[in-house]
C-alpha cells in the first residue's frame, strides 16, 4: 500500500527506483568529506552542528549575537521529525534559505533529508508534485513527507542498509535517476 505521501505517484517508475537505487548509491562511502562531518556530530544538539553543516556545504559562515543564536538552538532543539514549521522564522536571518536548513537539519538529526532541486524534479517526474522553493518552508515540508513516504514504501532490496542516513541515500539516489 502506497502511503498518503506518494499518492499520484507512478509505481512502474518508483519500483524501477527501488531496484537501481543500491547501484546508484553504491559509492556513498567514498564520499569521505560527507562521512567524516556525519560522524563530528555529537549527540546533543548546538551550534557546533550548524558549522560543521556549514563546512561540509561550503557556506560562508555566520556570526550572530547571542539572542539568535539562542533563538536558533531553541528550534533546533524543539522540532521533531517531520515537522518543518518551528524553522520558518529562521528563514528571515541573513544569508539562510530552506536548503542551508535543510543541511542544518540533516546534520543535527541525520533523519531530515537535505533539500535539493534535482530531487523535487525527480520526484515531480514520478507523479508527485514536489517545488522547490529556497525561501518557502512549506516546500521543504512537502519534501520531506515525500522522501518518509519513499521509506515507508521502500521494499527489502530497494533501500541498502550501508549505515548511513536512509535521507540522505534517497536524496542521493533521486537526483542520480534517470
Amino acid at each position: 500500500m502506497i502511503p498518503i505521501e506518494l499518492y499520484g505517484i507512478q509505481p512502474d517508475m518508483v519500483e524501477r527506483f527501488y531496484d537501481e537505487l543500491p547501484d546508484l548509491v553504491e559509492d556513498v562511502y567514498e564520499d569521505k568529506h560527507y562521512i567524516d562531518a556525519l560522524y563530528e556530530i555529537e549527540s546533543e544538539r548546538s551550534l557546533n552542528h550548524l558549522h560543521i553543516a556549514d563546512r561540509w556545504a561550503e557556506n560562508t559562515p555566520l556570526v550572530w549575537n547571542d539572542d539568535i543564536e539562542n533563538e536558533v538552538l531553541m528550534a533546533l532543539r524543539t522540532i521533531a521529525y517531520p515537522k518543518v514549521h518551528l524553522l520558518e522564522h529562521i528563514l528571515s536571518l541573513d544569508n539562510i534559505d530552506t536548503v542551508r536548513l535543510s543541511q542544518w537539519m540533516h546534520f543535527s538529526t541525520n533523519v531530515y533529508p537535505v533539500y535539493s532541486e534535482k530531487a523535487c524534479e525527480t520526484l515531480t517526474r514520478m507523479g508527485v508534485p514536489t517545488p522547490f522553493d529556497k525561501n518557502d518552508i512549506a516546500s521543504y515540508g512537502l519534501y520531506v513527507q515525500r522522501l518518509e513516504g519513499l521509506k515507508l514504501y521502500a521494499p527489502a532490496h530497494g533501500l541498502p542498509e550501508i549505515g548511513l542516513p536512509r535521507a540522505r541515500i534517497l536524496q542521493l539516489g533521486l537526483e542520480r535517476f534517470e
